[in-house]
């Protein structure tokens, strides 16, 4: 446990407690839509790829998994990135990722440095998850853990708040501490040491997630601005999801609460969401960008909540995407929902392990389609990563060697 600085968490609970902040914003003249094009129908998206495919070949792409999740909303006691969501192969998030950038990995002929980024109370569990599966056949020497910041969460008068054993009680400081922890850890300079250009972050919980998507990739490198997330339509204009637009000039995320019932439903000519882009928590910075992130001092938010049993105590935390107004600028890139966006957050209905199970299939059992592969309509289908990254290299031949084995039927 690292020392506690008494000093900066009263400065932070005076500056709440005295003069609570209202986050909503509705003021159509500061905050304005951010276009976004989809990416398939981009017509640089081959060029995108021959660039992306080209710096991973040059070992100048990472990749950076926000873990620190415990999976106990899925009923599951353990790290999240550890869950088995009931795919026939029993694979777990994390051996989905790895496998994925493991695929990447040996088409460009270099292993892909990787950082999880675990917090105190699931890194022990999630390095042995690691070891038991020994690293899911990844090069150890690629791979990085390291934890996220603590702070220590206040009782409601602003003291510090202890155990029954007179401990302090941390909490974790939130995703945006994910910059300053890169740094601490020597893992930023780690990416440097190994020519590192790009750095593609997401969360754990999403199962389709293309792990360093050389188009994405691409896109960002050519674009000359210093980030780039992914985006999705927006179901309509009621889903609870953050949404990117332009604040003062600035790119920012509008969670569901901040944006007026105007903004949200107004449409364009066409009848489509002016105020689309569904954030899916997939983005990518330059390394250049990342150095300035890591050295600025994101905002600091508050939330009341019940820690170790004591009710309305104070937590602060920062978010990442407090980082985009800092940099300025962002590049959207639009996919599609089906393909790339299946987070795993509940134990049922929406974002929950069924959900994403059948939404891997379905993509699974399309590609399947697309390669002209005999199959059967009732059935979905799970291939494993190391026969195909994004449905490229599948054939009848490969279906018939590889069912029951790299490739499973299971049903709709």
């Amino acid at each position: 446990m690292s020392p506690i600085d008494f000093d900066f968490l009263k400065k932070l609970y005076s500056r709440f407690a005295d003069s609570p902040k209202d986050n909503s914003e509705t003021d159509k003249e500061k905050i304005q839509p951010l276009p976004f094009t989809m990416a398939d129908e981009d017509q640089r998206r081959e060029m995108w790829e021959e660039t992306g495919n080209l710096l991973l070949k040059q070992g100048a792409v990472a990749a950076f998994t926000l873990a620190g999740g415990q999976g106990s909303r899925l009923g599951f006691e353990g790290p999240k990135g550890a869950f088995d969501f009931g795919l026939p192969s029993h694979a777990t998030l994390f051996r989905l990722q790895a496998r994925r950038l493991m695929n990447l990995g040996a088409k460009a002929g270099k292993p892909i440095p990787w950082a999880i980024m675990t917090s105190p109370l699931n890194r022990e569990a999630t390095v042995q998850h690691f070891e038991e599966h020994s690293y899911f056949g990844y090069n150890r020497d690629y791979i990085r853990f390291f934890d996220q910041g603590m702070l220590c969460a206040l009782k409601p008068d602003g003291t510090p708040l202890q155990d029954e054993n007179g401990d302090y009680v941390e909490a974790p400081d939130g995703n945006g501490g994910c910059f300053r922890a890169l740094a601490a850890s020597g893992t930023l300079a780690w990416f440097v040491e190994k020519g590192v250009r790009f750095l593609f972050l997401c969360n754990v919980d999403n199962a389709l997630v293309k792990m360093a998507d050389p188009i994405f990739i691409g896109a960002l490198a050519t674009s000359g601005l210093p980030c780039a997330a992914k985006v999705v339509h927006k179901k309509s204009a009621d889903e609870k999801v953050g949404i990117f637009a332009s604040r003062n000039g600035k790119p920012c995320v509008l969670e569901y609460s901040d944006i007026s019932d105007a903004l949200r439903t107004t449409t364009n000519a066409d009848g489509s969401l002016q105020f689309d882009g569904g954030n899916t928590g997939m983005y990518l910075f330059r390394m250049d960008a990342l150095r300035k992130i890591s050295t600025q001092e994101l905002p600091w938010h508050a939330a009341r909540k019940t820690v170790n049993g004591v009710a309305n105590c104070w937590k602060f935390e920062q978010f990442l995407l407090d980082a985009f107004p800092f940099l300025g600028k962002i590049f959207l890139f639009g996919v599609e929902r089906e393909d790339e966006f299946a987070p795993i957050k509940n134990a049922t209905g929406n974002d929950s392990p069924e959900v994403a199970r059948k939404w891997l299939g379905k993509l699974h059992r399309f590609w399947l389609e697309k390669a002209k592969v005999r199959i059967k309509p009732e059935m979905l289908y799970e291939i494993s990563p190391r026969l195909t990254y994004a449905g490229e290299n599948l054939s009848q031949e490969v279906f018939d060697r590889e069912l029951g084995r790299g490739i499973f039927e299971f049903p709709a």
